[in-house]
């Protein structure tokens, strides 16, 4: 599934976006989920309440917050997410460089190029999905990017995915909370670089900076204790996972 959030301070046009993006997926087969919203701080609001997109279609030229504040804002929030700049002003483009853009549409003419940007972006996000850790159930929908999840311990009955992903308006990385075993998580991600380093705490080799006596030193400066009994099994791993990506 593609989570599409359009904003648009012009209602005609938003209505136009919300309905040519739902047509493009459904002929070509692709689930997707499209909200709309009237200005900036709206889509802010709705990530805020733990909202999620894997692409936005934005206008640059906003009221209040343009759309390289807003796409500098989210990205803060959802590093991953693909954005689409919808403009009348095409000389933005340069101004926009830092904020890695996924495409700029102009609006006069946005059918043919928008139909095969969003093709494209979906096809991106099937790839983002294979890379990531889900959480679902009834009240929430999160896609963590592997590459972001530093490692995984427990609190109670509730596996703990630690990430490097920043919080919404805090410094602090975010945490997220499985009601799984460590066991149930380390099985669904079935992925060679994840590895047990005590039976209550997995490590993503990717994210291990050293190992110093008896722990395991990430990239975020986290010092991970390693049972005795496993030491010598990550040292063999992490060495060959560090020979096969150097």
């Amino acid at each position: 599934m593609v989570s599409v959030g359009i904003c648009d301070d012009e209602m005609v046009l938003l209505g136009k976006l919300n309905q040519f993006v739902q047509a493009c997926y459904a002929r070509n087969q692709i689930f997707a989920r499209v909200e709309t919203f009237l200005n900036g701080q709206q889509l802010l609001y709705e990530i805020e309440d733990g909202g999620r997109f894997d692409l936005v279609l934005l206008d640059i030229e906003m009221p209040q917050m343009d759309g390289m504040e807003l796409a500098g804002r989210i990205r803060k929030v959802l590093p991953e997410v693909l954005v689409i700049f919808i403009t009348s002003h095409m000389e933005y483009v340069l101004d926009a460089y830092e904020l890695s853009i996924f495409r700029y549409i102009p609006k006069r003419d946005f059918e043919d190029r928008l139909r095969h940007a969003l093709l494209d972006a979906a096809a991106m996000v099937e790839v983002q999905l294979r890379e990531s850790y889900v959480i679902q159930n009834k009240n929430r929908l999160e896609r963590i990017p592997l590459k972001n999840l530093l490692y995984i311990t427990h609190e109670g009955k509730n596996a703990v995915l630690v990430t490097d992903m920043a919080e919404m308006n805090a410094h602090e990385c975010a945490r997220f909370h499985v009601r799984k075993t460590l066991q149930q998580v380390y099985d669904e991600l079935d992925e060679k670089e994840f590895l047990f380093i005590d039976r209550g705490c997995i490590v993503n080799l990717s994210c291990v900076m050293s190992i110093q006596e008896d722990c395991c030193v990430m990239k975020d400066g986290a010092r991970l204790a390693v049972s005795q009994s496993r030491m010598q099994g990550l040292k063999t791993r992490l060495l060959a996972f560090w020979k096969q990506h150097m």
